[in-house]
């Protein structure tokens, strides 16, 4: 039997941001079941969209400390994972979804810039909106190298004296009112507290929250530019179109392709039945709608590739303590959108674990109220 200060299950960006903060604190084990940097789940890939643009205000300043960290994070590695581009919400004119980024930005005080079509046009050719749309601009929006920053997580948690072990998964997990037992196919782990961070797994490991995850399989895709120069970083920011449904970047993991996904319409799947084909009717569908917002974008697919979803009912995260157990936090149902916020979440495991409830505010990812709701569904 091996006993720890903490033990933190999963090794994606939470629970690689929560072994690095929890490490500093006393000693930590990180447990993985798949390979370190697996592309089974939702933290793998060469790029995902980071902004401080939500319309929530309480995401906003989430996002905005999740944005110190990831300096503070380049600056002791020397690794550089953020690359700003710059980001625009695309929708038409008028759309309440713009209106309520603006606000939520504005009182959280990071900068945005509503521009007309005309605008955008002339500012970044690389897109053509029609007159009836309008966008903001958010200057803090850019690029986050995803598996190079999970990598850098998981290099700062071991240089804090966290042990590291990958194809490790726990079989049993036992939680007592004094610390936490943690069952593997070869050992026996102690710990007085825990952080569950599995990601589509957490069901199998923690039945009884009462909120329910939802398992998506989304896909994205790599699609051709035919002028390449106006689909650089420096002149082409990352986009979410609200009307559209779909979101993407410039060419950055590819020289000659850029990649596009569809938030919305994937399928629901289970751990067994998940499978790493593309849906071609959905791709084809996504890369029509890309190729209409983005003239010199060719609708052909070069490649592609699938990852998980981890949704709940209101799409907003589980960050919170066990409810019956306070010395276990759950870091869980990103829902699509949360590996931007995965340099705090290693901040907010120990808040949680140390019953600081004022460093920052959760009470939107709290599971209290969330489960009759859930029940109510």
């Amino acid at each position: 039997m091996q006993r720890y200060a903490t033990i933190v299950i999963g090794a994606g960006v939470a629970g690689a941001a929560a072994a690095a903060a929890l490490a500093r604190g006393g000693p930590v084990l990180l447990l993985e079941q798949h390979a370190f940097l697996h592309e089974r789940g939702s933290s793998h890939g060469g790029s995902r969209i980071f902004r401080h643009a939500y319309e929530d205000a309480r995401y906003v300043r989430l996002a905005q400390a999740a944005d110190r960290r990831w300096q503070a994070l380049e600056r002791r590695s020397g690794e550089r994972l953020l690359l700003r581009t710059g980001g625009l919400d695309l929708a038409t004119k008028g759309a309440p979804e713009l209106a309520a980024i603006e606000a939520a930005l504005t009182a959280a005080g990071s900068p945005v810039e509503r521009l007309g079509a005309g605008d955008v046009r002339r500012r970044y050719p690389a897109y053509a909106l029609a007159d009836e749309r309008e966008a903001l601009f958010s200057p803090d929006a850019g690029i986050l190298a995803a598996t190079r920053a999970v990598a850098t997580l998981l290099r700062d948690a071991a240089s804090e004296g966290a042990e590291l072990r990958e194809r490790t998964p726990v079989t049993e997990l036992r939680l007592h009112d004094d610390g936490v037992e943690g069952l593997t196919p070869g050992d026996h782990f102690v710990a007085a507290r825990l952080v569950v961070a599995a990601g589509a797994w957490t069901d199998r490991l923690l039945a009884d929250l009462g909120v329910p995850l939802r398992i998506e399989q989304q896909q994205v895709l790599y699609l051709r530019v035919r002028e390449p120069r106006l689909y650089v970083p420096a002149r082409m920011p990352v986009f979410i179109d609200r009307q559209a449904g779909i979101y993407g970047f410039p060419v950055f993991e590819r020289p000659h392709a850029l990649k596009v996904s569809d938030h919305q319409g994937a399928p629901t799947v289970t751990l067994e039945t998940r499978s790493f084909e593309l849906g071609e009717a959905r791709a084809a569908d996504t890369a029509r709608r890309a190729a209409a917002l983005l003239p010199g974008v060719a609708p052909d697919v070069v490649e592609g590739q699938t990852c998980l979803y981890t949704k709940t009912p209101d799409e907003h995260f589980v960050l919170d303590r066990h409810p019956r157990h306070p010395h276990v936090a759950i870091l869980a149902g990103f829902s699509g959108h949360g590996f931007k916020f995965g340099a705090v979440l290693g901040d907010v495991a120990a808040a949680l674990l140390e019953g600081d409830d004022e460093a920052f505010d959760l009470r939107l990812f709290r599971l209290t109220g969330r489960q009759r709701e859930a029940r109510q569904r």
